[in-house]
């Protein structure tokens, strides 16, 4: 339901457009961020990356993120849409009813610099669709039809550079156990992980931090007794990718 919603509210094409405009947020309104707000969006923007620039959370998973109350998280997403950075959807629930995960469409530079202290309404999202709209054009259809051959192209070499991803993961966990149904959950872990930051990150840089996460996790099984080598692996996998976020997100800031 969520993923639906998301690709109609999407507010960049893609990735680099949406870190360009969170570079020129910041520049425009460092001084009426505090720290809280910065890190609120950081997470927003970190899970902003599959639909680029809309991201779909619950506010206590949120504050668990940051490390903070969930008071202080409503507090810097109030600034955030103050100073015209995101826009707020809350939904609802269609079946229990009740408050369901809040979705954040953060907005580009120019809107906000349209108007910084107010929400986009439809005037303000009309030049965002004016690019799909032109798609619809009949004209269009014609042009569309040899896509079917690449597409069967790019289908092939995107499933050559997934085999060989596994084969060089494989490797990795091999050097270390040959267990092929724990190389499968480790793998299954880093896809899980890394599918929505293709695009955002160079490919190879994220396949190494998958097996350094892999030699990282077997090593410590030498310093101490590990029971569930998987969910290790994740939290190890899961903190190389922050601290990759935040180096990106620091350029960002800094710039």
């Amino acid at each position: 339901m969520y993923t639906k919603e998301s690709a109609k509210m999407a507010s960049f094409r893609s990735v680099d457009e949406l870190n360009g405009a969170i570079r020129t947020h910041i520049y425009r309104n460092k001084s009426a961020l505090t720290p809280a707000a910065i890190e609120v969006l950081k997470v927003l923007s970190r899970h902003a990356c599959k639909t680029p620039g809309v991201a779909y959370l619950k506010l206590q998973s949120i504050a668990d993120l940051v490390g903070c109350h969930r008071t202080t998280v409503i507090r810097a997403i109030k600034r955030l849409v103050a100073c015209g950075i995101i826009r707020k959807e809350t939904k609802f629930r269609p079946v229990s009813g009740g408050n369901g995960a809040n979705m954040y469409v953060i907005l580009p530079a120019y809107t906000s610099a349209m108007n910084p202290n107010k929400p986009a309404d439809d005037g303000d999202a009309t030049p965002q669709m004016q690019p799909r709209s032109t798609s619809d054009k009949p004209t269009k259809t014609t042009a569309e039809t040899p896509k079917s051959t690449g597409e069967a192209v790019i289908s092939k070499s995107v499933n050559k550079l997934l085999r060989n991803t596994y084969s060089a993961f494989k490797a990795a966990v091999e050097s270390f156990v040959s267990d092929r149904k724990l190389t499968n959950r480790l793998y299954g872990i880093y896809l899980a992980h890394t599918s929505y930051l293709k695009g955002a990150y160079d490919s190879e840089t994220l396949e190494e931090i998958g097996r350094e996460a892999v030699r990282h996790t077997f090593v410590a099984t030498k310093r101490k007794h590990i029971r569930n080598l998987a969910g290790y692996y994740n939290g190890v996998l899961d903190r190389m990718l922050d601290r990759l976020y935040e180096t990106r997100f620091d350029e960002l800031t800094c710039s």
